[in-house]
């Protein structure tokens, strides 16, 4: 929704005119710049430069210029802060374009009410340095998480030029909280100018010289009283856009007691716009209404400040009052309470908390070691004595069990969920993160000469990087299986059945899936430390590990052939010999898997695997026998019918392009009708009616012969 603007007039008793008040709304109007300029998507800094252009349009509006712009050629203007004695000695460009401090506060009411751009442009700057200090805060956190000077460089800007590339985490926190009270500074104007009842200076002169001759205090008649410049309603709401941010600020610098009252205040106000909103648009004034649109529209803001004081005030308002009465609680009942409140996005200040306590939370487990001290990886049981490799993968704990609590809720809720995509990927992430770490390790005791500590320490460091690669392969894999057996699912649900699309779909996950395989097989680790030689690229041990490996590479060789086959035998293709070769490779290499792991024990479901490879087996026993008919089909050459095969089992003349097997569903077959329906239809026939026939032959000749002719086209109805 656009921002909407409409005058109301203040009623009254007498026929007084009273002057006309705005009526903005500002929470509208921000909501639809944030969900247009990259709020959405967290981009603060793209959100900040649409903010400055903004801006430049509204102070360069022809009716508000004089007021609003910083330049000395409009040092008369009321806006002109007092106590700027700037001076202007020439009259050369330079001079008349140097800068004028405003204090929009200087202006009366009356001039306050002429324009929208006065509460707007102090808005927008509000806007602006709330998102500044957003975006550095997000700077921030990325050089914590990468905590050297390289990966700041590349998070921040690897060209060289950034100026904040250098910067410490003490600097970003500082240009941060000064730009977040900068908008609070511009926030509580915006507050000040709704509320501003300042009269023009010559009204103000006029009542203070009477006030002196007087000697005494008088007030302002009624009918000259100065009325504020926007309505009650827009006043609510700029007092609870002030509110809010004075919480953020107070939560910034941890006064809890501070942001509770701002919170609570801002709560308060925007129920009661969402009240009032509500009884304006159920017609609770009494005068009702005919516009629909306008009761629509007040029923939209309804919702918005309802939700926005539970779903964003709240749990703010929530986490004050916990860290208000928080005593001895664990870091495991802090995190528990802030992932409570299910309405907390990336842009809050709950989210920043909720990161930074899962961070402290990580570093105090990783230094104590009572958690992921040791690992078990192919009957070896491994320690991990790093602490950033214990950090990483705790990291990776953490991030897995949050990404199978989304996936369980997607399930729940059977619809597609771009925020499971993310985590699943930051997850991938972390396995990365775990695997460069001890790489790096490696390549450390890489110059060092071979000995029976260096051996031991190296037997580790290699069976903790199979073991992260192994994670990260299994994980990807166990996504790809899900994926094909859904594409396999739709399409048997489907009345056409698998087509080549889907086939094809099927066949490059398969290829993905035998490529992972493969890679698990050639995983390093395994046998005992005593064994171990140094080299990590010696020869692979056949342990348990190895054997389900290759039967699970088996087993995917055996899908991938059975669907290319199925590919190759498709009406479009219909490479029937290639079919054949491919479904006997198939069928091959399903008995070998078959064998493989009904022998692997304590393969990981390896029952599941067992029967769903049974069933494909009976099947590629069908599609063989299917696309062998075929296959005879069309060597063939002969002229006939383009029957089916099922419609002419006893009939020799084969043609030379055979359509199919049989028709799925069975065609249409007519039918000998009874002589008895003949007899009824007669009852229904009657004479030719050929005098008609004539009678229309007749005026369609003499229509045709009078369009004929020179001027016959003049004719021409």
């Amino acid at each position: 929704t656009s921002l909407q603007l409409s005058l109301t007039m203040a009623s009254s008793t007498t026929n007084t005119e009273q002057p006309q008040q705005l009526r903005l709304y500002l929470h509208s109007e921000l909501t639809t710049s944030h969900t247009s300029h990259g709020i959405t998507h967290e981009d603060y800094t793209q959100y900040s430069t649409y903010c400055t252009r903004r801006l430049a349009r509204l102070r360069h509006s022809k009716s508000v210029k004089k007021d609003l712009l910083h330049i000395r050629v409009y040092k008369s203007s009321l806006s002109t802060r007092t106590n700027d004695n700037t001076t202007s000695n020439g009259g050369s460009k330079a001079k008349k374009n140097s800068y004028r401090a405003i204090e929009l506060t200087n202006l009366p009411s009356e001039i306050l009410a002429s324009h929208v751009n006065y509460f707007l442009e102090p808005l927008y700057c509000a806007e602006r340095c709330w998102a500044a200090s957003l975006a550095l805060k997000a700077q921030m956190t990325t050089v914590i998480e990468n905590n050297d000077t390289a990966n700041t460089t590349n998070a921040l800007g690897s060209d060289g030029l950034n100026p904040r590339k250098d910067w410490s985490v003490g600097k970003f926190r500082a240009q941060s909280m000064k730009r977040l009270k900068k908008a609070v500074k511009y926030a509580t104007l915006v507050e000040s100018l709704a509320l501003s009842t300042k009269a023009p200076p010559s009204t103000e002169s006029k009542v203070d010289n009477d006030n002196e001759e007087d000697g005494a205090t008088t007030t302002m008649p009624e009918e000259s009283m100065v009325h504020p410049p926007v309505d009650e309603h827009t006043q609510m709401e700029a007092r609870a856009y002030a509110s809010f941010m004075r919480g953020n600020l107070a939560l910034e610098m941890n006064q809890w007691q501070t942001a509770c009252t701002e919170y609570q205040l801002a709560m308060q106000l925007c129920e009661a716009l969402g009240q009032g909103l509500a009884t304006a648009g159920n017609g609770g004034n009494g005068s009702g209404t005919d516009d629909d649109g306008v009761d629509v529209q007040q029923l939209e803001l309804f919702d918005f400040f309802n939700s926005r004081a539970k779903n964003v005030i709240a749990p703010l308002l929530k986490y004050c009052h916990y860290e208000l009465q928080e005593k001895g609680l664990s870091p495991t009942e802090k995190i528990s309470f802030l992932q409570s409140s299910s309405s907390i996005s990336d842009g809050d200040p709950l989210q920043s908390k909720l990161h930074s306590l899962k961070n402290e939370t990580l570093q105090t487990q990783a230094t104590s070691g009572s958690s992921m001290s040791q690992i078990t990886f192919r009957e070896n049981v491994i320690p991990v004595e790093t602490k950033d490799l214990r950090m990483a993968l705790l990291k990776i704990q953490d991030l897995k069990s949050d990404w199978e609590e989304e996936e369980e809720k997607k399930n729940n809720d059977n619809a597609n969920s771009s925020s499971d995509d993310a985590k699943f990927m930051e997850l991938l992430s972390g396995y990365d993160d775990a695997v460069s770490l001890v790489n790096k390790e490696l390549k450390q005791l890489a110059a060092l000469k071979s000995g029976p500590a260096v051996n031991a320490k190296k037997f580790q460091l290699v069976n903790l990087l199979g073991y992260s690669k192994y994670q990260k392969l299994k994980l990807v894999m166990g996504r790809n299986e899900v994926l094909t057996n859904g594409i396999i699912q739709t399409s048997k649900e489907d009345d056409e059945g698998m087509t080549l699309k889907h086939l094809e779909e099927v066949a490059h996950l398969y290829d993905a899936l035998l490529q992972d395989a493969r890679a698990v097989a050639s995983l390093p680790g395994g046998g005992s430390a005593d064994d171990f030689d140094g080299d990590s690229s010696s020869a692979i041990v056949e342990d348990e590990f190895y054997l389900e490996a290759n039967a699970n590479v088996l087993r995917l060789r055996s899908l991938r052939c059975y669907y290319l086959a199925r590919m190759h035998a498709s009406p479009v293709v219909h490479k029937y010999s290639e079919a054949i070769a491919l479904l006997d490779q198939a069928e091959r290499l399903a008995n070998e898997a078959l064998e493989e792991i009904g022998a692997c024990d304590q393969m990981e479901h390896g029952d599941a695997l067992l029967e769903s490879l049974e069933k494909v087996a009976a099947e590629m026993r069908g599609e063989k026998c299917r696309v062998l008919a075929l296959s005879y089909l069309s060597k063939s050459s002969s002229t006939g019918s383009g029957k089916c095969l099922l419609q002419r089992l006893h009939d020799y003349n084969i043609p030379s392009s055979p359509k199919s097997i049989a028709h799925v569903p069975p065609k249409l077959e007519p039918m000998a009708c009874k002589p008895s329906f003949f007899d009824v239809a007669l009852n229904y026939v009657s004479e030719y009616p050929v005098d008609e026939l004539e009678r229309a032959m007749e005026e369609h000749n003499g229509a045709e012969a009078a369009s004929s002719g020179i001027l016959g086209w003049f004719r021409r109805g």
